[in-house]
């Protein structure tokens, strides 16, 4: 069986949802199975995607959520999915969402969203990968991603050969929809030494520092 995954970051391919994406089709290729990646953030991919879409065997279209909102590239490669829309014979579909929030009940309204979307092309859903947490994948050493990057691996593993993710181990790997008591505290503490650590550089790299404080809509009572 052929594999298409849909790499719907921005970043392409430097992305931690490429990063997901890789492992995953590392298990569905330990299973028995090929895979091709089509990256929409390039052009040639993006263009091509939809017909790759209704030729393909099986879909994975993996992407990020920023601050609640997906991509704008993967909502217009949902868009131009339209013509395929209850056509006969459109491929089984499995969705992979990831974000940097670490509670994943802050992607599980896009979830029912992209249940909603398989059911309307008339495509089977295989299940949702949703993880929180994954903004700084690619920076990581690699102790501290080796769990995760198994874990998705073996659930690749076991889509290849169920044909249908395990919604047992989707949960386990999603972990708690929301954090309370000392997680809470503990992530306090996490963001602001990545505020120090990270954001702060990254204003300071771009020449923004001194402005950080600007609100420039005050005036004109904007929110």
């Amino acid at each position: 069986m052929r594999w298409t995954l849909l790499d719907g970051s921005p970043r392409g391919r430097r992305s931690n949802t490429g990063i997901l994406l890789a492992r995953l089709a590392r298990g569905l290729e330990a299973a028995g199975h090929t895979t091709e990646l089509l990256v929409l953030a390039h052009p040639r991919d993006a263009a091509a995607a939809p017909a790759r879409f209704a030729a393909a065997e099986r879909v994975v279209l993996g992407f990020p959520l920023y601050t609640d909102a997906m991509p704008g590239q993967v909502m217009a490669f949902i868009e131009r999915l339209a013509p395929y829309a209850g056509r006969p014979g459109n491929p089984p579909i499995a969705f992979l969402v990831q974000s940097g929030f670490p509670e994943p009940g802050q992607s599980r309204a896009v979830e029912r969203y992209l249940e909603l979307l398989a059911r309307r092309l008339g495509a089977p859903c295989l299940g949702t990968i949703v993880k929180g947490g994954v903004e700084g994948l690619q920076a990581m050493p690699r102790w501290m991603t080796r769990g995760l990057l198994t874990r998705v691996e073996a659930l690749g593993r076991d889509l290849g050969r169920r044909g249908q993710l395990d919604p047992a181990a989707l949960r386990a790997l999603a972990g708690p929809d929301w954090l309370t008591g000392w997680r809470r505290l503990v992530l306090r503490v996490a963001l602001a030494l990545v505020s120090a650590r990270y954001w702060d550089g990254m204003l300071r790299a771009n020449g923004a520092w001194e402005r950080r404080l600007e609100r420039p809509h005050a005036e004109s009572g904007a929110a």
